[in-house]
């Protein structure tokens, strides 16, 4: 196994989008973004989520419990995030134009770049996915196939 540096702090769920771009989520809900100072690893980002996502070019999504569906907004707005309407319990996010989530049936989701109208449903069943920047898609059914 390859060498693994342990950085303080406690998460259940992590995302990456890049060296400098990494977030998690712990037991209680909360959310942390990395500093990129090991001594000094997380700070607390306003909100709950129960997973995350993050891309390459710095797009963040998440989920909470009741399976609302959100976009960091950063310093945009005042509020940190922006509700997206929908419902999922898992999301990644490879960039801003490829964005993947599964709700609790197992159902496929891709986001159509418009917050209007902002998923398209995608044929199968998956209870985990993973996105790259460069469009690739991975998931992991129920199965574990």
């Amino acid at each position: 196994m390859a060498d693994w540096k342990q950085i303080s702090g406690a998460l259940v769920r992590i995302a990456v989008g890049s060296r400098t771009n990494v977030w998690g989520v712990n037991s209680g809900s909360n959310i942390y973004r990395y500093t990129n100072n090991d001594a000094s690893p997380w700070v607390q980002i306003p909100g709950a989520l129960s997973d995350i996502g993050a891309g390459a070019d710095g797009t963040v999504w998440g989920v909470n419990s009741a399976g609302n569906i959100y976009r960091y907004t950063g310093d945009q707005e005042s509020g940190h995030w922006k509700q997206i309407s929908g419902a999922l319990v898992r999301i990644t996010v490879g960039s801003r134009t490829n964005v993947w989530g599964v709700n609790a049936g197992g159902n496929i989701y891709r986001y159509t770049g418009n917050d209007t109208s902002p998923w398209v449903q995608v044929p199968g069943a998956l209870s985990d996915i993973g996105a790259g920047a460069d469009g690739t898609v991975w998931g992991v059914n129920s199965a574990g196939n």
